[in-house]
């Protein structure tokens, strides 16, 4: 991997903390996953695409003075092959950096329908002493309780029609907790920017408390040229779980707009449905529909979606799930069930379909029905 100068410096940096701390425990752990889907490319033709991924984990922790020092580093090696790699758009999109400040990827080989590369998923160094704790690297910040959206997550926001939705770019950044109570803290979270990569300044601060059966938190924070609030809420209403999620922001090109998260989630147990039907249901108002799309957002085209999830256990070993979004302003909808089968312990498969549909200018017109099979080996 070809370092940027800020990268050798990053990496001198993790050389140095890890040579000068003597580390009492590591942990070395791994992913490999194949996920193997059929969509149509950009053109409108049948497309069959293969991703393979080899995810190398190690972690670890030492007594260092009066505190704890902790690493943790990932890193991926990426083969994707397949018809889809010839849409001119896709091939575009795999030569894009990624929007990070540290420039962590690079592509090995690159023909018409193969990509391979290899990248930084993860890299930080944390230090705890008391009740304060700083992490500097690539990490995921994860904001927000909503199940399908989360308007608060301004560091890494994912649509919830993504191929792999547990998948985060992760944000190269310090950020700062103090947890001043047993149940509260303030966190600070800054990130550089880098113009070769698309990634803007980040700025944010965060509080968070517990109120009796709630969670209560509330943000403040500079994305680029936007200001932005907001507050997430979230607790139980006797069996069911509430949450309420809002941000406001403010920018010099479109002005000002908000987005709000309001869902409840209850799970029913009864003679029909003995292992727990878990149901969630969330109302979201996107105040950003329509604007320019941005990697720093949730997006989209229309201002009201109403979204279902649903989760069943059929036995110990396979589980069935759907997710359903309506767009409830220009007559849309987008539809995911799966099946998910635990082979061994450390072995899954899921079968899955994405089926969206509706008319020209609705929210998921222009995405096409995609049909996966998704294999996972941890070790």
């Amino acid at each position: 991997m070809r370092l940027s100068f800020r990268g050798k410096i990053l990496a001198l940096f993790y050389a140095v903390v890890l040579w000068a701390t003597p580390v009492l425990a590591v942990d070395l752990s791994g992913q490999y996953t194949n996920l193997l889907f059929q969509t149509q490319d950009t053109l409108g033709n049948s497309r069959t695409t293969d991703l393979n991924r080899l995810r190398l984990q190690v972690e670890g922790e030492s007594e260092t003075g009066p505190g704890m020092m902790r690493f943790h580093l990932v890193y991926d090696h990426e083969l994707l092959w397949g018809a889809m790699l010839a849409d001119p758009v896709v091939n575009a999109g795999l030569n894009r950096p990624d929007a990070t400040w540290l420039d962590g990827s690079m592509t090995l080989t690159q023909s018409r329908h193969t990509n391979w590369r290899h990248a930084l998923y993860r890299g930080w160094v944390s230090y705890d002493v008391a009740d304060v704790s700083l992490k500097v690297g690539r990490q995921r910040v994860a904001w927000g309780s909503g199940r399908i959206w989360n308007p608060t997550d301004r560091f890494n926001p994912v649509q919830p029609t993504a191929l792999e939705l547990d998948q985060k770019l992760g944000v190269d950044a310090a950020v700062l907790q103090w947890n001043y109570s047993h149940s509260a803290y303030v966190l600070a979270v800054a990130s550089p920017a880098s113009v070769a990569n698309s990634a803007v300044r980040k700025l944010a601060l965060r509080w968070q408390d517990t109120w009796g059966d709630f969670d209560l938190s509330m943000m403040m924070g500079r994305i680029a040229d936007e200001s932005i609030l907001g507050m997430d809420v979230t607790g139980n209403l006797r069996d069911a779980g509430v949450r309420v999620e809002w941000m406001q922001a403010k920018n010099p090109r479109e002005g000002a707009y908000g987005q709000i998260v309001a869902g409840l989630d209850y799970t029913w147990n009864n003679s029909w449905f003995p292992n727990g039907l878990y149901t969630a249901i969330e109302y979201f108002y996107n105040g950003a529909a329509g604007l320019v799309v941005s990697q720093d957002r949730i997006g989209g085209l229309s201002n009201h979606l109403l979204g279902a999830q649903l989760a069943y256990d059929l036995t110990p070993l396979w589980r069935v799930e759907m997710l359903f979004i309506s767009d409830m302003q220009k007559s849309g909808s987008f539809t995911m069930p799966s099946l998910t089968w635990s082979v061994v312990e450390n072995v899954e498969m899921q079968c899955f379909i994405q089926l969206p549909q509706g008319k020209a200018g609705s929210e998921f017109a222009r995405l096409e029905a995609l049909y996966a099979v998704r294999a996972d080996w941890y070790f």
